[in-house]
């Protein structure tokens, strides 16, 4: 008996290497890619928005022009510093439940949570509910990020994870630069 496996068992080499492999990739394994990387982007550009606009939206909740600038500016560290808070934790969180209720569920989740929590900041009455929606957005951030890393990674052949990865986190930058625009 030989030692050396059977060709037919052995998985043919990728035909390309490098950026080249991901001509490679079926139509479900695109997908997959265009739906994580359009969600971080729009995550990206989420958290830029809020940078442009936590400023002049807080100003209005704090009483528009008579608001006081020192306390619009700690309220504005706040709602950056709650956001963060709950960007860490909604990675830690939403890490989890992808592997208890799958990754694609989770994704759709944490879209969902900072999608509706991004628009119910402008309907926010004060900086404290402002904040909390800041919050609940921001675990989605990290939620999306989460799953939309592993479940590229799990879909993804091993030639082409590293270049959807990359391209994936590259591709954030578009986000930055539309919120910019």
């Amino acid at each position: 008996m030989s030692a050396t496996p059977d060709a037919a068992t052995v998985p043919a080499a990728p035909t390309r290497k490098g950026w080249a492999s991901l001509r490679d990739l079926n139509g479900y394994q695109w997908f997959v890619f265009a739906v994580a990387a359009i969600a971080w982007m729009a995550d990206c550009m989420d958290q830029q928005l809020f940078n442009l606009a936590r400023m002049i939206s807080l100003t209005d909740l704090l009483g528009g022009a008579a608001a006081d600038p020192d306390e619009v500016k700690k309220w504005a560290g706040r709602a950056t510093s709650v956001f963060l808070v709950g960007w860490a934790t909604g990675g830690l969180v939403f890490g989890m439940y992808g592997d208890r209720i799958g990754r694609v569920r989770t994704l759709t989740y944490t879209i969902l949570l900072y999608s509706i929590f991004t628009g119910l900041s402008a309907f926010s009455q004060g900086p404290i509910d402002y904040c909390l929606y800041r919050f609940l957005t921001g675990l989605g951030v990290g939620g999306v990020f989460a799953a939309a890393v592993a479940l590229l990674a799990e879909t993804m052949p091993s030639h082409a994870r590293p270049f959807t990865l990359g391209l994936m986190q590259a591709l954030s930058a578009v986000g930055n630069c539309t919120a910019a625009l």
